[in-house]
């Protein structure tokens, strides 16, 4: 689910101005819509997209939004041969003429003026699909492959000159669904061998400026300093769909209505089609077939009341009984920062460093423990070597310091006791929890759900 949506080269927020490390921002090389003159061999063509330069090439270029690529085309320089009629000389009855022949060149051509692109599908929370398509990739630089699911902001490939391009640029389109004609032929279409359906008919999808929709998707709000954990957790959320980003302010410290968190639940775990988890009405009626909600105690919901924190985490902890939850930009976010800022926020700053501590001598006894058993190894085959007379040259590979991240079981224990107010940018703090302990259940999340603190 695509929510809140990112510029696909320079600042997410503001494509004129560079990203940390890459420089300067980007510009409007060719605008949308703007006419190309016309050649002997081609006539006047219509730009379909938006050019962004920043003078020279290389700089990361990123999916506008959470989606799944439908085309990534790596390699567009096919090879091909072209049969060419010449003249071949020849001695008939001592003389020399010369008669009709062939040879084949090889050469190189683009398979289309965009050159190595990507097409990326994306469903907006209103049900509606666009595709965005980033043209003129730089050779070697596409990292997706078709049917990779993609967060908002995650990269796709460099900006390049291939294709159809005299200097170096991200040639940006975004289209509207597939028309109905289309669709109707779908089926007949082998996923594992011929084209996808976007591939054959992508250029039949009506274009808008890409421009403008960004500047309409992209969410700024007033109340979200950068740098901070909110903001953090808060855009990541917004931009997979899971909290409403369609006003000016985020509110972070404000309550969670049920409203919000119930369709949050539904979106991130896929309980409903995106057609029905807007009304709260719906909502509910999804988590009560889903086994979340009762379906009699359902009724005294109020849209508008608050969720409390441990209510939350119950309801979360039985929809993860039933399955992963999906949220590509949350998903995205470190582990070890998201431990800190979760045990920090819910647990407080000392038994956050506590649980850092903790992990991290966990992981030096394991730095130890596997040093020991290395030399061990080593002296085991020196001792070996020298019984047999030999001189041996022992290799071995050298022992690593494996990353360690803090238990979430503080933060967890915490909210389960606590009947505090949820609020909405702790609330996509928890969506972030969810998404990385769902293989810890064990360990943490039946901790928080049977009430009981860890032991030891």
């Amino acid at each position: 689910m695509a929510g809140a949506f990112v510029y696909p080269v320079g600042d997410e927020l503001d494509y004129t101005k560079g990203r940390s490390g890459e420089g300067g921002g980007f510009y409007v090389s060719d605008e949308y819509l703007a006419a190309r003159h016309a050649t002997k061999r081609q006539k006047a063509r219509i730009h379909r997209g938006v050019d962004l330069a920043n003078g020279r090439g290389g700089a990361e270029v990123r999916s506008i939004a959470s989606g799944v690529v439908v085309v990534a085309d790596a390699n567009a320089l096919i090879k091909y041969q072209k049969k060419q009629k010449m003249k071949l000389p020849k001695i008939v009855n001592g003389k020399r003429t010369y008669v009709t022949g062939y040879r084949y060149r090889t050469g190189y051509k683009w398979r289309t003026g965009w050159g190595n692109y990507v097409v990326v599908r994306h469903t907006l929370p209103n049900g509606e699909v666009i595709h965005s398509l980033y043209g003129h990739l730089a050779p070697k630089s596409v990292i997706v492959k078709r049917g990779d699911l993609l967060a908002a902001g995650q990269p796709l490939g460099k900006v390049g000159r291939t294709g159809r391009a005299t200097s170096a640029h991200l040639h940006l389109e975004v289209r509207k669904a597939l028309p109905v004609e289309v669709l109707a032929d779908s089926e007949d279409v082998d996923a594992e061998d011929e084209p996808t359906v976007e591939e054959l008919s992508f250029a039949k999808i009506p274009t808008v400026d890409p421009l403008t929709f960004l500047e309409a998707h992209v969410r700024r709000f007033e109340d979200l300093d950068p740098g901070t954990w909110q903001a953090r957790y808060a855009l990541a959320a917004a931009r997979d769909g899971l909290i409403p980003a369609d006003r000016e302010k985020f509110e972070p410290d404000a309550a969670i209505t049920r409203a919000d968190y119930f369709r949050a639940l539904v979106s991130a775990f896929q309980l409903a089609t995106p057609f029905t988890k807007d009304e709260f009405s719906s909502s509910v009626d999804a988590l009560v077939d889903a086994g979340i909600l009762d379906a009699t105690s359902s009724h005294s919901y109020r849209s508008g009341d608050s969720m409390k924190r441990d209510e939350a985490l119950e309801l979360l902890l039985r929809c993860l009984e039933q399955g992963a939850a999906r949220a590509r930009t949350l998903a995205a976010i470190k582990p070890d920062a998201l431990a800190l800022d979760f045990n920090r926020q819910f647990a407080g700053d000392e038994a956050a460093q506590a649980a850092l501590a903790e992990a991290r001598a966990k992981s030096e006894a394991d730095y130890h423990a596997r040093q020991k058993k290395a030399d061990a190894e080593r002296a085991r085959l020196a001792k070996a070597a020298k019984i047999q007379g030999k001189r041996l040259r022992i290799k071995s590979a050298p022992v690593k310091r494996l990353p360690f991240v803090p238990p979430l079981d503080p933060g967890f224990e915490a909210l389960a006791k606590s009947t505090a107010r949820l609020t909405r940018a702790e609330s996509c703090l928890l969506f972030a929890s969810a998404l990385r302990i769902h293989s810890e259940k064990v360990s943490a999340l039946q901790k928080a759900a049977s009430r009981v603190p860890a032991s030891g």
